[in-house]
C-alpha cells in the first residue's frame, strides 16, 4: 500500500488567524438595543463604485449578451504588461459557483 504523505504549510500561513464572520443583524439589535441597522458585508463599499469601475462597466456595456473570455487572455496580458512579466507566466483561476 503506498505511504500517504502529509503536506504542511509554511508557518507563515499556520500562524493566519481564521476568519470570524460579523453578528447576524438580528443578533446586533438585541445586544445594542436598536431598531434599525445597516450592516455592510466584508466586500461592500459604502461609497459606491469608483468613477472609474463605472466608467468600465458603461463601455462593456456592449458586450454583455456574449460569454466573457473562459482563458482570460486579455486580463493576463494586461497583468502581464503592468509587471513586465510575459502573458504565458500568468495564471488565473475562475471562481464557478
Amino acid at each position: 500500500m503506498k505511504e500517504i504523505t502529509k503536506v504542511k504549510a509554511r508557518k507563515t500561513l499556520q500562524n493566519i488567524t481564521p476568519y470570524a464572520p460579523g453578528k447576524p443583524i438580528w443578533e446586533l439589535q438585541d445586544e445594542l438595543g436598536l431598531s434599525k441597522v445597516i450592516k455592510l458585508a466584508s466586500n461592500e463599499n459604502p461609497l459606491g463604485p469608483s468613477p472609474k469601475a463605472l466608467e468600465a462597466i458603461v463601455c462593456s456595456l456592449s458586450d454583455v449578451h456574449r460569454y466573457p473570455d473562459s482563458s482570460t487572455s486579455n486580463l493576463r496580458r494586461v497583468i502581464a504588461a503592468k509587471l513586465g512579466m510575459a502573458p504565458g507566466t500568468i495564471h488565473h483561476q475562475q471562481w464557478r459557483g
